[in-house]
């Protein structure tokens, strides 16, 4: 038994990395892994910077602490599916049509995804003999990515390409695993991805703030509560946040106290904020096994293909660089775990990108706290607001739910879509061969939601 829900992906491929929740429910442990793509060490002033991969390490270093399988069989389907071919979902055939610009810059890109001048269209099957090949080695010896003669052959196709990545930095690369942030709500801890994982740390502040207010509050005052934390939020990120997402100073979300202390629930009070340029997209995936061992990750290479060059001979994008070519890393998944019982309550990630803090926060408030059911959590009207411009962002298309009570209160809004798509998973117990779990993939994307096995 378990449950799966992944999000609309967009091409987080090897070339990226990530961050993880993970949850051990017989070790008691509920820990971060981070291998987000970092800045080369030649990428300052570069023409284009490129991020270090950590994928590959951090999927290892993620299989070698909790997983069961032999690290061979994981690998064995995709590169059957790169070799033999699979047909183009949806999913990835709405990505294509939006990068199709991008991809047609480079020649290698073209060649793969535009034959014949036109993006891969839905059911088109499609073969990646190059990736293929990665796959293999990567499925044989997994540590020849980063040091050796493969290592060595990746640093000349990122020369080649325009890149910046040195055999030094790929060495380098080491995946990180610490505590999370937590959250205390009543009997559970609500856990989230440290800095970098900027969209994990702005959420993280934001449900400290609300966790003791958002199911008191009136139904026509949450979008204007909503709007007013994340308002907040956002300023705070210029105290803490350095370009790559890290933090200066130690970050600290287990409080909310300070954040609302001004709050005026009938008035509109701006802040001051830097304008946010956050890296998207991301890719997301949450899984509950039927142990009740949890985990939930997003996967990015800071844009929908990266920087949109490919390396040839490898089927891979080159990751853009934090903090140089991109914004910091908007994404961070969530948690929530009984300690008392150990069990998983609630996981979620974001699509990832400045709307994903506030759309997972939403989400959560309304599942986890107010009582709403979380299909209609998932799909209920998005509001957004990053401080800087000093607007309320509403999500187009949905009647424009809230404007009234916003405009009333003294905000500036606008209709406008809102890109962040959440998937989530909610338990009452915790196991999902109790039958007690439900699974929602967003309905504004593509993703996928689905129980394996039966109660």
């Amino acid at each position: 038994y378990f449950t799966l829900a992944v999000t609309q992906p967009s091409t987080a491929s090897l070339g990226g990395g990530g961050v993880c929740l993970v949850h051990d429910k017989k070790k008691k442990v509920t820990e971060v892994i981070d291998f987000l793509p970092r800045a080369g060490s030649t990428a300052t002033g570069a023409r284009l910077a490129t991020g270090v991969p950590g994928a590959v390490r951090g999927f290892y270093a993620l299989h070698a602490k909790y997983g069961k399988f032999r690290w061979e069989s994981l690998l064995a389907e995709g590169e059957r599916l790169a070799r033999l071919g699979t047909p183009v979902s949806r999913a990835f055939a709405a990505d294509l049509a939006v990068g199709a610009r991008l991809l047609a810059n480079d020649p290698i890109a073209r060649q793969v995804f535009l034959a014949g001048g036109r993006p891969l269209a839905e059911g088109q099957t499609f073969e990646q003999h190059d990736l293929a090949s990665v796959y293999a080695r990567i499925r044989r010896a997994p540590g020849d990515f980063y040091t050796g003669v493969f290592a060595q052959s990746l640093v000349t196709a990122v020369d080649n390409a325009g890149g910046t990545r040195t055999t030094a930095d790929l060495a380098n690369m080491r995946p990180n695993a610490g505590p999370a942030l937590t959250v205390r709500h009543g009997d559970d801890l609500i856990h989230f991805a440290p800095p970098p994982a900027v969209g994990g740390a702005v959420a993280s502040r934001m449900v400290a703030a609300l966790e003791g207010r958002w199911a008191a509050a009136a139904v026509d005052e949450r979008p204007h509560l909503l709007a007013e934390t994340a308002a907040r939020a956002f300023a705070e990120r210029g105290q803490w946040m350095n370009p790559d997402g890290s933090a200066r100073a130690a970050f600290y979300s287990g409080s909310g106290k300070g954040m609302l202390d001004a709050y005026d629930p009938a008035r509109h009070q701006p802040v001051q904020a830097d304008r946010p340029n956050d890296a998207v997209p991301a890719s997301s995936f949450v899984v509950l096994d039927a142990d009740g061992n949890g985990v939930a990750c997003n996967v990015t290479t800071y844009g929908l293909f990266g920087t949109g060059r490919m390396l040839a001979g490898t089927g891979l994008f080159m990751a853009a660089a934090s903090g140089v070519t991109s914004g910091p890393p908007a994404v961070g998944p969530v948690m929530v775990i009984n300690p008392t019982v150990q069990e998983l309550r609630f996981a979620a990630a974001a699509s990832g990108g400045v709307t994903g803090a506030p759309a997972l926060t939403q989400v959560l408030l309304d599942a986890q706290i107010a009582g709403v059911k979380l299909a209609a959590a998932v799909a209920a009207p998005r509001i957004h607001h990053s401080g800087n411009p000093d607007v309320a962002f509403i999500e187009e298309g949905t009647g424009e739910a809230g404007a009234g009570a916003l405009a009333q209160r003294g905000h500036q809004d606008k209709a406008v879509p809102l890109p962040s798509r959440v998937n989530a998973l909610q338990c009452a117990t915790g196991r999902p061969n109790f039958g007690k779990c439900e699974i929602v993939a967003d309905p504004r994307g593509f993703g996928m939601a689905v129980m394996v096995g039966k109660d």
